[in-house]
């Protein structure tokens, strides 16, 4: 990789930084307004795609991206196809952080297994409780 390239790519990862940052502000705002309404989850699900994007915090954007899907699902947000895209990539970033850190993935297993038993994606949850070993926090007393 060349200078030229890393310093685009550092520049994209602050762009996307950013911009996450500056969904929060917005997000908290109609969520005060609105409540779970549709667009307090369209500006969640941007700042989630976002930080997905920055690809540095993988349990903060797995817990990121659990919390919209959930919310998602709350306000019965459409397109479902958006909620069930983010419930996907949250099963998806316990690879980098299982290689991370395996003690924090295995952590947060639980939460994302029970979100994708909630969506109905039951062979990603399987996958999740297979691979960490964690109970679901709602089979817990």
């Amino acid at each position: 990789m060349t200078g030229n390239e890393e310093r685009t790519l550092l520049r994209r990862a602050m762009d996307a930084g950013a911009a996450a940052a500056f969904a929060s502000k917005p997000e908290t705002a109609l969520a005060c307004w609105f409540g779970e309404d549709a667009a307090t989850v369209t500006v969640l699900t941007a700042r989630a795609w976002l930080t997905l994007c920055r690809r540095t915090d993988w349990y903060g954007t797995t817990e990121l991206l659990v919390t919209t899907a959930l919310r998602g699902r709350a306000a019965r947000y459409r397109p479902e196809a958006d909620t069930i895209r983010t419930a996907r990539n949250a099963h998806a970033c316990r690879h980098p952080l299982g290689r991370e850190s395996p003690e924090r993935a295995g952590d947060l297993a639980g939460r994302p297994a029970d979100m994708l038993a909630i969506l109905g994606e039951d062979c990603r949850r399987d996958d999740v409780l297979a691979w960490s070993g964690a109970v679901p926090a709602s089979a817990t007393p």
